[in-house]
């Protein structure tokens, strides 16, 4: 993780939050205004943003891979055909029962819910990242509110995972 995030971190927890700085980048403002040493630079957001975007993708792929196995499947429609993994051993030895049809449609449907607000969040990430990777060297990039609102919740997630 690049050492400026280290003092975001700080004013974070402490109360602060993270807006667009006038001159590009973004910085943590509190009650009493700028926090000093917290400027991110468009440079350091880039290196953030590669860094969680590769640790999301990766960590992302391994335990929805490792989930799926583990668990396994309740079969066709979960009515016991082709039902494997743990699922399929419980519903073999009786101790769970198929379930009816309307049950993996609605899941079915929270789902597809589900995965379009993660792609939306993705390509919202994607795009920040494209912004902050597209900036010549030197130059620093106007962010939004909402671009620091997502970098935000980003370092706290980071934060909350030391």
């Amino acid at each position: 993780m690049p050492l400026p995030i280290v003092p975001v971190i700080a004013a974070l927890a402490t109360g602060g939050t993270l807006v667009p700085h006038a001159a590009g980048g973004m910085i943590v403002t509190s009650a009493s205004g700028y926090v000093a040493g917290t400027f991110l630079s468009t440079a350091a957001i880039n290196g953030l943003l590669t860094a969680v975007s590769t640790t999301l993708g990766g960590g992302a792929m391994y335990l929805s891979g490792a989930a799926s196995s583990i668990i396994g499947g309740a079969g066709v429609f979960g009515m016991k055909i082709g039902a494997s993994g743990i699922t399929g051993a419980l519903m073999s030895a009786g101790i769970i029962s198929s379930t009816p049809l309307w049950a993996p449609l609605s899941a079915g449907g929270a789902a597809i819910v589900g995965a379009a607000a993660l792609g939306y969040g993705g390509y919202r990430l994607s795009k920040l990242k494209r912004k902050a990777s597209g900036t010549k060297e030197g130059k620093e990039a106007q962010f939004t509110e909402s671009e620091a609102k997502l970098i935000e919740r980003i370092i706290r997630r980071l934060r909350k995972k030391k």
